[in-house]
């Protein structure tokens, strides 16, 4: 389904049931353990183990104030990457010693006959202080987390994205970007959203969704994490939200694709 998905390149204790997933949730803390004023942790939990070089782990948020969900089902051009601010994409390729985190943006981009079409721009370029790695937060493999500078992506949707189009995660940033990107819209309330991917290669990276939140696995388009009052994320506020799969959504054959669940921290 997104073949030419620019995805480039995340557990805890669960039992499998019969009729869909069970699991134990995280054990949760306070939303600033850890964290310094101003970032967000996002955690990406897995029924098996991790593979990150047989699948990749995608986080994507819109951060533009729009007030609904991205999901994977809209995560391409065809869809003009609808709700799609963006993307941190954990992967590993075959000789890299350990995973990586890529960062991705989706700007507004004037079409020469007129009109706008989203464009994903990345990998961009980051200090690693303010994007931080965990591939295995819980010890068992089953749990990543991404440690991020809030600050990082208002700087990006302000100022407008530098590197190229999208390009393979195993290359760097090629081509001419064409029309200069428009800013995008940075509202304080977000939507996040959790999928797995199948690896791919060449300059059109990425790959097939295997696994999203809901019901509907990767064809889900209603599916909204179970956070009080509402559920979306206020990054004024400090939280520790956690979700977790619940027993019905479908099964995936690769126990390290498949989506237990997801845990939100914030320090304002």
């Amino acid at each position: 389904m997104l073949r030419k998905l620019i995805f480039v390149v995340s557990a805890i204790a669960l039992t499998l049931v019969a009729c869909g997933r069970q699991v134990t949730p995280d054990r949760t803390g306070t939303s600033s353990q850890g964290l310094q004023p101003g970032q967000m942790q996002i955690k990406f939990n897995t029924a098996g183990p991790m593979n990150f070089t047989g699948t990749w782990y995608v986080m994507v948020l819109n951060t533009s104030g729009t007030g609904t969900e991205p999901y994977a089902i809209n995560g391409n051009p065809q869809q003009n990457w609808k709700d799609y601010s963006f993307e941190i994409l954990v992967y590993q390729l075959p000789g890299q010693a350990s995973p990586q985190a890529a960062l991705f943006e989706f700007l507004n981009q004037q079409n020469l006959g007129g009109g706008t079409q989203k464009t994903a721009y990345g990998p961009l370029t980051y200090n690693p202080q303010n994007l931080q790695l965990n591939p295995n937060c819980n010890g068992q493999q089953t749990q990543l987390c991404v440690t991020v500078d809030r600050f990082l992506f208002a700087g990006l949707a302000q100022g407008g994205a530098t590197a190229a189009p999208s390009a393979s995660p195993s290359a760097s940033p090629s081509g001419s970007p064409g029309p200069s990107p428009t800013t995008q819209p940075f509202a304080g309330v977000w939507f996040i959203n959790w999928f797995t991917v199948s690896p791919s290669t060449g300059a059109g990276a990425g790959g097939q969704v295997i696994d999203a939140p809901g019901l509907g696995g990767p064809n889900d388009a209603s599916w909204l994490p179970p956070l009080p009052p509402s559920h979306n994320y206020d990054t004024a506020t400090s939280f520790d939200a956690p979700w977790t799969a619940v027993a019905g959504w479908p099964q995936v054959a690769n126990s390290s694709a498949q989506i237990a669940g997801g845990e939100v921290l914030n320090n304002p």
